[in-house]
């Protein structure tokens, strides 16, 4: 398994551009150091850096008990996952600690590069004051169930971020936009239950940190989803990309899956 990152490349095509983009896809940096993705970065100058959740480690115990209370007939299944991930958590706090500045320095650095757009996934329950005063002073998007309208090598995109909590009347708002729709949103199984039949053009997600350990080309593992989760990494149905993720915030190894940076060549048809 390689020890620093690597870059992964996709190439996708769309009618509803005119001009070529290079976008960067950056998930669950977990606030572990990311030198190495910082350095791909600079290497492979996108247009657009995306990140799509778990930036930072931010919880509110009324919006997990919410969570939580929705998933409570099906939760016994997903125990082994759940016992899997509290344990190696354990470990992994005194091998690899997380920091609030480890993000916050990568995502100074990353503001330098490339215009720079965050949404938000799971462990950014709560984001506190001092959070938003640094994205606001770095010029970095938030995008919590929002969107915004950007200008890039002369196309005009449609960029939202669909939350953990997601806000479906605003999804809808969203979908109905003219021109070129770019979602990110941080939990791939809501492709299918909330994205799939919408007119939008291009999901990012990751959260499932590509299933851990990967055997003939399957994740196996994730610590939400449970085994073998349909959306581990890569590109499915032409308009979904899931990263594999930047980090390993758990003790276990990521087997036949090294953290990578996603780059996607979106060229117009």
């Amino acid at each position: 398994m390689p020890k620093h990152a690597v870059t992964t490349e996709y190439t996708l095509s769309t009618a509803r551009l005119t001009h070529p983009l290079r976008l960067a896809l950056v998930s669950d940096l977990h606030e572990r150091r990311a030198d190495d993705i910082v350095a791909l970065l600079r290497r492979k100058r996108p247009d657009l850096i995306l990140i799509a959740g778990d930036t930072f480690e931010r919880y509110d115990d009324e919006l997990r008990a919410l969570r939580q209370g929705r998933k409570r007939v099906t939760r016994w299944l997903m125990a082994p996952a759940y016992l899997y991930n509290h344990a190696a958590m354990g470990i992994l706090s005194r091998k690899n600690p997380s920091s609030p500045e480890n993000a916050t320095a990568f995502l100074s650095q990353a503001a330098k590069l490339a215009p720079v757009f965050l949404s938000l996934g799971n462990h950014e329950q709560k984001l506190l004051e001092e959070d938003f005063a640094f994205l606001k002073a770095h010029n970095i998007t938030l995008l919590d169930n929002s969107g915004v309208e950007a200008t890039v090598r002369g196309e005009t995109l449609h960029i939202g971020g669909l939350s953990t909590v997601p806000d479906e009347a605003w999804l809808e708002e969203f979908a109905q936009k003219d021109g070129f729709k770019l979602l990110l949103c941080h939990h791939p199984e809501y492709f299918d239950m909330l994205v799939a039949d919408k007119d939008i053009d291009l999901t990012l997600s990751g959260h499932n940190h590509g299933g851990q350990i990967r055997v003939f080309g399957k994740g196996v593992l994730s610590s939400r989803s449970g085994f073998f989760p349909k959306y581990d990494r890569g590109v499915f149905d032409n308009r979904l990309v899931v990263s594999a993720g930047c980090s390993n915030p758990v003790a276990l190894p990521r087997w036949g899956n090294p953290r990578e940076l996603v780059m996607i060549q979106l060229n117009p048809s």
